[in-house]
């Protein structure tokens, strides 16, 4: 019952937080604010989340579930196209309805060496490691490089690419994370067009 209770109140903090950083900003955000939206004290906030840092690592754990259930319903046997296509389109549909919080949670996700580190916790990671390792062997993909450091290349730059998209939001998200798998696939020369 505790438990449950308490996993509630961090819920409620969670997503007052989501809310206040939509409106104010998350530089601009005041604990206080979210402390009050979620009716909850100061210290219940630290509790939960010593910093708005943490929020943000929430958040960037939470969009990885929707991929990832998407990922694990691609039969193994699918052309690598097939999943860098159903990532993108993921990755676009969570991230456009936050672009705002966007390049926030990038900064925090860089700055979190232990999340660097620990690859355990980044499950999209890990489930394309595995579809970079059944292309590999499909002879879809080049098997010069280990599979978990291409996932980390794919992953850094459609990073890169939403960071930009940012800044400059010409195209749709989803067309911009397209075009990151299409060069990831093909590379950016031109050649053999």
């Amino acid at each position: 019952m505790r438990d449950k209770q308490r996993e509630e109140t961090r819920r409620r903090i969670y997503l007052a937080a989501l809310e206040i950083f939509r409106r104010d900003g998350v530089a601009q955000c005041r604990i206080e604010d979210i402390a009050q939206k979620s009716e909850v004290s100061r210290g219940a906030f630290y509790f939960h989340f010593p910093t708005k840092d943490d929020v943000l690592l929430e958040l960037l754990r939470e969009s990885q579930k929707p991929m990832v259930a998407k990922l694990l319903e691609i039969p193994k046997d699918a052309p690598l196209e097939t999943t860098l296509e159903t990532l993108s389109g993921e990755m676009a549909a969570f991230w456009a309805q936050d672009a705002k919080l966007l390049p926030d949670v990038a900064a925090v996700a860089l700055r979190a060496t232990p999340l660097i580190l620990d690859r355990e916790g980044v499950v999209v990671r890990d489930v394309l490691s595995k579809s970079f390792v059944a292309a590999a062997e499909r002879g879809e993909l080049s098997d010069v490089l280990p599979p978990e450091v291409l996932a980390d290349f794919y992953l850094s730059n459609s990073l890169a690419a939403m960071m930009a998209w940012c800044a400059n939001p010409m195209l749709p998200l989803e067309v911009v994370l397209k075009g990151v798998s299409m060069l990831f696939l093909k590379g950016a020369s031109g050649a053999g067009r």
